[in-house]
């Protein structure tokens, strides 16, 4: 099971990763709890508006050996962060590819003459001739 989460960790959000994974997302080394209401991240949202969605970790997939585990961004570096846009923008593209793919299919669909209970991929199919 750690390994498909290590896979498709990155595409979770955290609360759903760590009930998966069976821990919390607070630290267990003796540091201040990540979740914390009054932790650096909290107030970090709390002074910019445009922060609140920032996630409580991302991932850590260049790490070091076999390393699986999430990476807190109270302690992520600048560099983990960028890391972390360069896939966030990957996600990105990805879900503009899909979205735009489904648009095209609905699209030939109604072209079609296809209506709400049709399937998209006959009705695409038979406007293509095939």
């Amino acid at each position: 099971m750690r390994a498909m989460l290590a896979w498709i960790g990155d595409r979770l959000p955290p609360s759903l990763y760590f009930l998966l994974a069976g821990s919390s997302a607070a630290s267990n080394n003796g540091d201040h709890d990540m979740t914390e209401t009054n932790g650096p991240l909290a107030r970090l949202r709390k002074a910019f508006r445009s922060l609140e969605d920032l996630p409580e970790v991302i991932p850590a997939a260049w790490s070091p050996g076999d390393a699986t585990d999430p990476l807190p961004v109270e302690t992520a570096s600048v560099d983990d962060i960028a890391i972390a846009i360069v896939a966030a923008n990957g996600e990105l593209s990805a879900a503009i590819q899909r979205s735009s793919a489904l648009e095209k299919l609905h699209r030939l669909a109604r072209e079609a003459g296809a209506v709400g209970t049709d399937r998209a991929v006959d009705a695409a199919l038979k406007r293509e001739g095939r």
